[in-house]
């Protein structure tokens, strides 16, 4: 049979909830494999009642869980437990959320899945990881962003650190989860051994700093950087300006200086010592943006703006709302906003995952599950369990599912 997809053969146990695991492992599903998604009863992952909810279904849901399969059981009763175990025992990736320690507990710590199944690759998603004296402690996106110093660097100078509008550090530990599974894959077919992967928010918010931690270090603490508002404080100009209509994102790489100086109006900057050089205009920054913002003011419009750096090839960009990045020409023939008719939300926009293959360009049409939707698939398969033997664990709590909307088919 010709490989559907470059992950096509590939079986993923999903116990992950909220964001930053189920991301992850939506990359795995969207890249091919088969994503099993464990949620226990009776409520499932928490992010089923989170908005926009409409017919019953969350659209936050949704989106980071297209083309699982769910499977809703109780994992404290014996029966749950050897479920997850022989399910374990073929699978080729193992993924879980909880808090360090819940995994062991349950009886499914890495040194009993190794054991199990010395193939397989386990990553646990935390906050602080699995050691270290936070380890214990729960955490979401913006604890991590507050101990990594991310947080104290998003604000003014004079004001409190600001909070950001979507879960950065969530999607972007969810994109390290993969990356590292994969490698880890690769690592196997080349071993046949799997490992032990511990992916943290922590790491993921450090490892965005592009500048200030080596810039702290490397000057022994005399450079330490802090929340600068609207204008970079260390390279100039960098910022956001007023236009007549919006706001526009403007910025000037040293290599650009002169160009930008001429697209302003203003040659004899080129030179000036106040800005001549990269620090002076980072000294200087709020006199130069100054200047900026008095010729973005004398423009017509901001479009003039845009096509006038545009055409001298300088960086510039509207800051679009969401409404707007939807509307914009770029993006909509990128599809970078991806169409779904979801069973019950409808059609509805997402997000798509920022990997594009040559040999694979399609888009898989998946779907998200309702709960429960494919406890007797997944267990029919798998594991060889005879209708009767799933009924019976529906009747004594083992397994849990809602029904499908009349008339719907399970989604294979």
């Amino acid at each position: 049979m010709a490989q559907r997809h470059v992950l096509d053969g590939y079986k993923v146990i999903d116990f992950t909830h909220a964001v930053a695991g189920p991301s992850g492992t939506r990359m795995l599903a969207e890249m091919g494999a088969e994503v099993i998604k464990v949620e226990f009863a009776p409520d499932g992952d928490l992010t089923r009642m989170m908005p926009w909810m409409q017919n019953g279904r969350s659209g936050y849901f949704l989106q980071q869980n297209r083309g699982k399969k769910s499977l809703c059981l109780n994992p404290k009763t014996p029966e749950g437990l050897e479920i997850l175990k022989d399910l374990l025992r073929s699978a080729d990736v193992f993924v879980e959320n909880y808090s360090p320690g819940v995994m062991a507990r349950m009886g499914l710590g890495w040194e009993v899945v190794h054991e199990l199944n010395p193939r397989l690759v386990m990553c646990s998603v935390s906050a602080f990881g699995q050691t270290g004296p936070l380890s214990h402690l729960p955490g979401y996106d913006y604890i991590a962003a507050s101990y990594t110093g991310i947080l104290d660097n998003i604000g003014y100078p004079d004001g409190p650190p600001l909070l950001t509008g979507m879960a950065m550090g969530d999607v972007s530990t969810g994109v390290n989860a993969y990356a590292a599974i994969v490698t880890a894959l690769l690592d196997r077919a080349r071993t046949n051994e799997g490992q032990y992967l511990d992916i943290t928010l922590l790491d993921t918010y450090m490892h965005m700093h592009e500048l200030n931690v080596q810039a702290y270090t490397g000057s022994k603490g005399a450079m330490e950087n802090t929340r600068f508002g609207h204008l970079h404080a260390t390279v100039a100009p960098v910022g956001v300006f007023k236009g007549r209509e919006g706001y526009i994102f403007i910025l000037s790489v040293p290599k650009d200086w002169p160009m930008f100086c001429k697209v302003i109006g203003r040659e004899d900057l080129i030179e000036h010592p106040d800005y001549a050089t990269l620090e002076a205009r980072a000294k200087n920054r709020y006199a130069l943006a100054d200047i900026i913002q008095a010729w973005c003011a004398s423009q017509p419009s901001d479009d003039a703006i845009i096509n006038k750096f545009r055409e001298a090839h300088l960086p510039v960009a509207p800051v679009l709302s969401i409404s707007q990045a939807l509307a914009e020409p770029h993006l909509i023939e990128r599809e970078v906003a991806q169409h779904d008719d979801d069973r019950g939300m409808g059609n509805w926009q997402f997000p798509r995952i920022p990997i594009r293959l040559s040999k694979h360009p399609e888009r898989p049409e998946l779907l998200a599950p309702f709960l429960g939707e494919h406890n007797e698939y997944v267990l029919q398969k798998h594991l060889g369990y005879s209708a009767g033997k799933i009924a019976d664990l529906h009747a004594s709590g083992v397994l849990h599912a809602l029904p499908l909307p009349e008339g719907m088919k399970v989604a294979q």
